[in-house]
Order: C-alpha cells, then structure tokens, then sequence
C-alpha cells in the first residue's frame, strides 16, 4: 500500500515539478495549456474506460467509475514532459515532424511504464479488449504486444487535441 501512495504523489509532484518549470521557462499560459492537456486526456480515459481497468489506487485517486485523475496525471506528465523535450530539442523543425517525434518518445516512455503498471496490477485490461488479442507477449514480460501500436494511435488523438486547443486560445487572446 505504501508503494500505491508513493506513486500517486510522484504524480502529482511530476506535474508541480513540470508546471514549476515550464514557469521558469516563461512558458506562455503553461497553467491553461496543463489543463487542456489533462482534459483532453480524462476525455480519452473515460471514451476508453470499458478497455481498461485501474486498480489498487486509494479512492480519492478515481474519479468515475475507475477512471483515475492520478493515472491521467501519469499521462499528462508523460506527454507533457516529452512535448517539452521534443520542442526544446528541435526548436526550428518544422511541426509536422515534431509530431512524429512526440509520437516515439510518448511510446518509448510509455510502453515501459504500461508494462509496470500491468505486472504491479494497477492496470488491467478487460476480458473484451484481451480476447481480441494475438496473445505475443512483449520479450521477458507478460505484456501484450498490441501497447506498442495502441499507444501512439491514443497519442495521435490527443495532441492534435492539446494543440488545436491551445491555438484556439491563442488565436482568441490576441
């Protein structure tokens, strides 16, 4: 249980750490540009919820059913910190391939973090999604191989979500 615990506040200090920084970088908006991040991933979560299931977090983590904040947190600070890694990198190229690039490193952070998640049993999929599965296990875990194409298909949902929005805004604050 002390390990639960843990996780869920290194979430939540990833993203003061990440919001800390983004503040230091004198990033533009970077409290709204969290939040349309965290929404945009919750929408996913919740549109996904029967797929997947959470479990063994402490109560206060879930927000519907088993849709837990903590574990969008998860997601926010992954995408978040690769975006911020991606555009600091490779500050001059184009957007276009900065997509692709934010798709590889989300799923080379992501995929091992799954695999955890799974053998620790936080995350567990539903017996629907398992049937649908080739049953080929990513090399030395228990984990399914399909992460590997799921991840960045959710990936491509969500940050054309986050930087629509964000144009949005920006576009109506100017």
């Amino acid at each position: 249980m002390i390990g639960i615990i843990i996780f869920e506040l290194s979430m939540i200090a990833l993203i003061l750490g990440l919001w800390s920084y983004m503040k230091r970088k004198q990033c533009k908006n970077a409290t709204r540009k969290i939040i349309i991040l965290f929404l945009g991933v919750l929408l996913f979560e919740i549109m996904s919820e029967p797929m997947w299931r959470n479990f063994k977090l402490n109560s206060w983590a879930y927000l519907y059913h088993d849709v837990s904040w903590i574990i969008t947190l998860g997601w926010v600070n992954i995408f978040l910190a690769s975006m911020l890694l991606i555009d600091n990198l490779f500050e001059k190229m184009p957007e276009k391939k900065k997509f692709w690039l934010y798709l590889l490193f989300i799923t080379v952070i992501t995929t091992p973090i799954e695999v955890i998640l799974l053998q620790t049993g936080i995350r567990g999929y539903d017996a629907v999604l398992t049937a649908t599965m080739r049953g080929i296990m990513i090399p030395f875990t228990q984990a399914p191989i399909e992460i590997v194409f799921v991840i960045p298909m959710m990936a491509a949902l969500i940050i054309p979500f986050y930087k629509f929005v964000n144009r949005l805004f920006e576009q109506t604050t100017r």
